[in-house]
């Protein structure tokens, strides 16, 4: 029984990664669907035909690794060379159509088309029947446009229509209805004319402002007579730089890169941001060190008496959710109303003068880092071997000899690789900051996008989710790879001068 359980449990996970990949394919997904294609290929090999043993356990993590690690990144940075923000995630064609059908003006010559209602019994859709050119009755909505023969049409004496094809046309209090569906309907007509409702009973014929030639990639206005030909941003413009939107998703090379550099608007704020975020960093894992160091050779003491009770204590700040402990904080640095202003008799600006601001996310993460430098603290002290520390002794060393000297350097080649974890974690915590300040106080100087207390991370999610000026996706890709630069060079050096004090010692 547990063997067909198994089967069919595999070929359920394959039929539906087949779906999904189906599903991809028809979206144009290309890599995603080809990805899920060879996952379905490969687990029926490993589980059904293969009878290897570590493949079976290998093969989930691998292709886990690669959907939600190693796609990520390579889209990041294949993002990262495009304009991809808002206003430019369009194709090329699509930009063009928009741009089309969102510059429709009235057709002067035409009057407003009386218009009747008609909904088809079989699919409850609503159509509408007008008389165009005064020539000839059509019957249509957005879907599609059909030109009436007079022997569909039965009229009343006084020559409204009474039923189209059999159909009956809806009365003023029935149409009422159908207003939503009767606003949402565009009838396209020959010659680019299209025709919608402006009541419940009229149509306007309007025109497109511009028309498009394909065959020299050109839009031209029909009532200025301007052009407009695409730029190398994804844009159409014309020869006086006038910008018509939207624009369309377009590589850019290694303009988003260079931008950070020659663009003083974008400059100035991220030399901030980018300042900030290393002298964060830098703060944090030497200060919380330092503390957790502290409390460690306290409660390393021998003659201390309940040393497990306080261990606990200085624990709890570890165990507690950091979401629900920033947003407390948060509520304690409210200024005059907060818990430390009141205690304290006090009216200081926690959280909106940028300096204190700063004071402020610094206290929150001293409190949430101290607990794990003060256990892995305390565990590089107890790892030292007694004989080293009672043969200093015996020579006569000071306490203070003894801690510079053996203590300090065992404890700190112990914990190394852990402080340089501890400083690229810093370098990305995004939660503290977002939560307790929301990286303001924002500068003036930055189009509301970076603030005083932002590091590299928390600012590119601003460009990326909550810009004023527009979701920049292209450029916050962009950063995330300085990002990812810089933690690695810091991680690398860090890496690189443990190993020389490994040498030394």
């Amino acid at each position: 029984m547990s063997k067909i359980l198994r089967y069919l449990l595999t070929y359920g996970l394959i039929t539906l990664i087949l779906v999904m990949a189906t599903k991809f394919l028809q979206d144009r997904a290309w890599f995603l669907s080809i990805f899920f294609y060879l996952s379905a290929s490969l687990i029926f090999s490993t589980y059904v035909i293969s009878k290897k043993t570590p493949g079976k356990y290998l093969l989930p993590g691998v292709l886990l690794l690669c959907l939600f690690h190693i796609y990520p990144a390579f889209y990041s940075g294949a993002v990262a060379f495009t304009n991809d923000s808002n206003g430019h995630q369009l194709s090329k064609t699509q930009a063009i159509d928009a741009i089309l059908q969102d510059s429709k003006i009235p057709v002067q010559t035409e009057l407003p088309i009386n218009y009747q209602v008609v909904l088809k019994d079989s699919t409850r859709e609503v159509f509408l029947v007008f008389k165009y050119s005064d020539s000839f009755y059509w019957i249509g909505n957005s879907k599609s446009v059909v030109k009436l023969d007079q022997s569909q049409l039965k009229f009343s004496i006084n020559g409204q229509i009474q039923s189209v094809d059999g159909q009956k046309v809806l009365a003023s209090d029935q149409v009422e209805r159908y207003i939503n569906q009767i606003q949402n309907i565009t009838i396209k007509m020959a010659s680019e004319i299209t025709l919608q409702p402006i009541d419940l009973e009229t149509l306007e014929a309007s025109q497109p402002v511009f028309t498009y030639n394909a065959s020299v990639d050109q839009l031209t206005n029909i009532l200025s007579g301007e052009k407009y030909q695409p730029n190398d941003n994804g844009q159409m413009v014309s020869d006086s730089g006038e910008l018509l939107y939207p624009g369309w998703k377009a590589n850019i090379g290694w303009r988003n890169f260079t931008s950070v550099i020659t663009d003083k608007e974008m400059r100035t704020p991220l030399l901030a941001v980018l300042t900030w975020t290393i002298v964060n960093a830098f703060l944090i894992v030497t200060f919380g060190f330092l503390f957790g160091l502290v409390l460690a050779l306290i409660f390393n003491y021998k003659h201390m008496r309940s040393k497990r009770f306080y261990r606990t204590i200085f624990i709890i700040p570890l165990a507690i959710p950091s979401v629900l402990s920033i947003l407390v904080w948060s509520g304690l640095f409210t200024a005059e109303t907060g818990v430390i202003d009141r205690i304290f008799h006090i009216s200081t600006p926690w959280l909106t003068d940028p300096w204190w601001a700063r004071v402020a996310v610094l206290i929150v993460e001293l409190w949430s880092t101290f607990p794990y430098m003060f256990l892995i603290s305390t565990g590089a002290i107890q790892a030292i071997p007694s004989e080293i520390l009672e043969a200093a002794e015996i020579d006569g060393a000071s306490p203070t000899k003894t801690f510079t000297q053996i203590k300090l350097p065992l404890v700190v080649r112990t914990v190394a690789p852990l402080l340089i974890a501890s400083g690229a974690m810093a370098l990305n915590n995004f939660g503290a900051i977002y939560l307790l300040t929301g990286g303001g106080p924002t500068f003036s100087n930055s189009n509301g996008n970076a603030g005083a207390t932002d590091i590299l991370i928390s600012y590119t999610y601003k460009l990326a989710f909550n810009g004023q000026e527009g979701n920049n996706y292209g450029l916050a890709s962009a950063l995330s790879i300085l990002n990812f630069v810089l933690v690695g060079a810091i991680s690398l050096y860090g890496l690189r001068k443990m190993k020389t004090m490994e040498e030394i010692n």
